[in-house]
């Protein structure tokens, strides 16, 4: 795990520390937070945050702590990446996870894409850098910055498993995450887009996933698409990560309702599954219409994701 020797001696210390009833104060897990909000006391909706990445840019990120946060106590977070032409505070409200937050107490990340690389004359590069080589990752300066932003978290506060998701490029993201050898994320659920390429993803271990897809996505086509990207169908990406992650055959295929389809694997090392949205647009299921195409009701991807997440 790419996390600092300090955070780590510290994490290993603290694993029976936070909440303790002993009269003798446990040392602190990161700061304790909650950090000073709006009025000086935190009454959400987030913390608007400044955070100089390892490139030397500075970037924005939202930080949203449960309603009923508890100091000390250690806090599962979710890392939620926007898509192409959206930024973070768009992503908190379209890919709301803030109700599942509050219920299960769980530290909201939404970090921005930096957008300021020098190379902004490619026309597809308006985003995630990594977000716009072809289903091949060859720069980190987003992952790092990521990885980053992971330590930070750690050091403030007292946290538990970190999660990732994101929207279409931030689904690219949430990938390129998955496909470390060594990640601080447990889990990961893109939403809109995914991939999986050999050279990039090989050598990273089994790593649980859940995707949501639509059929009628014409920005992201679930047969795939040519040059630039480079995509192969939505089926293969998936059945490509079930043989990653030790999945037996084909999936399991069962009807939610009139128009969700859920496809699942057997005998994983790491849990494997995607629901298809017939007539889906480009679109996070349960989300507000986006006028990206059809967003079914028929299923929220926020508690899909979130029960998935809680289960690994």
């Amino acid at each position: 795990m790419r996390i600092s020797l300090s955070v780590a001696l510290l994490a290993a210390t603290l694993l029976g520390a936070c909440g303790s009833s002993s009269s003798k104060a446990p040392p602190p897990c990161g700061s304790g937070g909650p950090l000073d909000g709006p009025g000086g006391d935190f009454n959400g909706p987030f913390l608007e945050r400044r955070f100089d990445g390892p490139d030397g840019v500075a970037r924005k990120w939202l930080l949203r702590l449960p309603r009923d946060y508890q100091p000390g106590e250690r806090t599962d977070v979710i890392f939620n990446f926007h898509g192409s032409g959206s930024n973070a505070d768009v992503q908190l409200v379209y890919g709301d996870l803030t109700e599942q937050a509050d219920r299960d107490r769980i530290i909201l990340v939404v970090p921005d894409g930096n957008k300021m690389f020098p190379d902004r004359t490619n026309p597809l590069a308006s985003y995630w850098d990594s977000a716009w080589e072809a289903n091949l990752r060859v720069r980190d300066f987003d992952i790092d910055y990521v990885l980053k932003l992971v330590e930070t978290v750690q050091s403030e506060y007292c946290t538990a498993d970190f999660y990732a998701t994101g929207m279409s490029a931030g689904g690219d993201m949430v990938s390129a995450l998955q496909c470390l050898e060594e990640s601080p994320f447990k889990a990961y659920a893109p939403v809109t887009y995914m991939y999986y390429n050999e050279v990039e993803c090989g050598a990273a271990p089994p790593r649980p996933l859940i995707y949501f897809h639509g059929d009628a996505d014409f920005i992201v086509p679930i047969e795939g698409s040519g040059p630039p990207w480079n995509d192969p169908p939505v089926k293969d990406a998936m059945q490509a990560w079930a043989n990653h992650n030790g999945c037996l055959g084909e999936p399991i295929e069962e009807r939610i309702s009139e128009e969700v389809l859920r496809y699942a694997w057997e005998g994983c090392a790491a849990a494997t599954e995607w629901y298809l949205v017939e007539g889906g647009g480009h679109t996070w299921p349960g989300a507000i219409p986006s006028g990206l195409g059809h967003t079914t009701q028929d299923i929220s991807a926020s508690e899909l994701i979130w029960d998935f997440f809680s289960t690994q």
